[in-house]
């Protein structure tokens, strides 16, 4: 079958990953409104949306295993089924018991959706594949900026849920009709590659002890650099620079943007450079914005340092990680998926856990969040450069 065909199989993931952009912030959009039908308070909320980062550490390693030996199609289906129970749950849930066991479900659904949406993406598009996944953070951006447009008119939740629900049971029936591509093809022929690349060169063999690793751990510093900075990046505002909280937020506004728009621009230059030299490119900068706003605290840096992390980090980078992962391990693509996916999984479980007993802010314990990211990043760096020099070895384009 031809990439065209598989149009339709592309258009049911973007749009599951869509819904997934919408429901990764439906609880803090309507924060206000479902404290007061849980009867929670600040911390419980934390703690219920620290049990999204729970659900996916609990089914994240075993959801690659089940996308490889079922099919990406039902596993994908897996996927929005979870939502809907997540979405309804949270939506209807009348104390903090129910909501969290309706967050572990959404926990499930970004395991179940990873492991079968990048992929499905990677089985349909072997050569476009860095390109593919970084639609994925595309649909999502674009989602989580048009979402509070929409809960600024829609003050109840339970509608929301329910026309998320109704898209989701769409893309539930696009799923069932979309031609997916077989497995068993995209690993026979990257498997085929690989024989022919070994065996008209010298060259080594990524290893997955060592190679594997790094990318993975590269993965969980990538991560935990634009999902710590958009948690507290409201906090910089407020108490670094002495802003309203209002204004302080504003911080992630440039920092969504930048994302968005990064996301275009990364899917065009990942095809005109080497991967792991852009990861290694874009970390730096990072790495600069955040050091910048921890040394010369200002109006003006904060908010270059919002643009500089919302492009480098939060741009589809993340995902560049992952196709360099599949293209030096092309079989089993769930099963990688689901390693690459795990660390980011303890990130999404911890950061919310530690904020839920951050009850009094200041401007010494922000910096001090701020300096831990920045160590992080750089730490990216040094992955990345570590990661090139061993990939001369292997006749793989990372």
């Amino acid at each position: 079958m031809k990439k065209e065909h598989y149009v339709g199989a592309a258009a049911s993931v973007y749009l599951n990953y869509a819904v997934v952009g919408a429901a990764t912030i439906f609880i803090s959009q309507y924060r206000e409104v479902l404290a007061k039908a849980w009867n929670a308070s600040a911390t419980a909320i934390s703690l219920v949306m620290a049990m999204v980062g729970l659900g996916r550490i609990i089914t994240i390693l075993f959801a690659g295993a089940i996308s490889d030996k079922i099919g990406r199609r039902k596993t994908l289906l897996i996927a929005l089924v979870c939502d809907i129970i997540f979405l309804l749950g949270a939506a209807y849930a009348n104390n903090v018991w129910i909501a969290g066991i309706a967050a572990l479900f959404f926990g499930a659904t970004n395991s179940f959706g990873d492991t079968a949406g990048y992929p499905a993406l990677a089985d349909a598009f072997p050569d476009k594949t860095a390109t593919m996944n970084s639609f994925v953070k595309a649909a999502m951006q674009l989602m989580q900026m048009l979402f509070p447009f929409w809960v600024k008119f829609i003050k109840n939740p339970k509608i929301t849920a329910i026309v998320l629900s109704i898209v989701l049971i769409i893309d539930i029936f696009i799923t069932l009709k979309a031609a997916f591509a077989p497995q068993s093809e995209s690993k026979n022929d990257n498997t085929k590659k690989t024989t022919e690349v070994n065996a008209n060169s010298s060259t080594e063999k990524p290893k997955l002890a060592i190679d594997g690793a790094m990318i993975i751990t590269l993965g969980f510093t990538m991560c935990f650099t634009f999902y710590i900075f958009s948690l507290y990046a409201p906090y910089y505002g407020q108490y670094v620079l002495n802003q309203s909280a209002v204004n302080g937020n504003q911080l992630v506004s440039w920092y969504s943007i930048a994302s968005l728009v990064s996301v275009f621009i990364t899917s065009f230059l990942v095809t005109k450079i080497k991967r792991l030299n852009l990861i290694l490119i874009y970390e730096t900068i990072s790495a600069i914005g955040l050091l910048l706003m921890v040394l010369t605290p200002s109006q003006v840096v904060g908010t270059i340092g919002a643009l500089l992390i919302g492009f480098f980090a939060a741009g589809g980078i993340w995902q560049v990680g992952l196709s360099v992962l599949t293209s030096y391990f092309p079989q089993n693509h769930g099963k990688i998926t689901s390693y690459y996916s795990f660390a980011p999984a303890v990130v999404y479980f911890v950061a919310p856990l530690v904020a839920a007993f951050v009850l009094k802010a200041n401007a010494t314990s922000t910096l001090m969040v701020f300096w831990i990211t920045a160590i992080i990043t750089i730490i990216s760096v040094v992955l990345a450069l570590i990661l090139i020099k061993r990939g001369h070895k292997f006749n793989i384009d990372g």
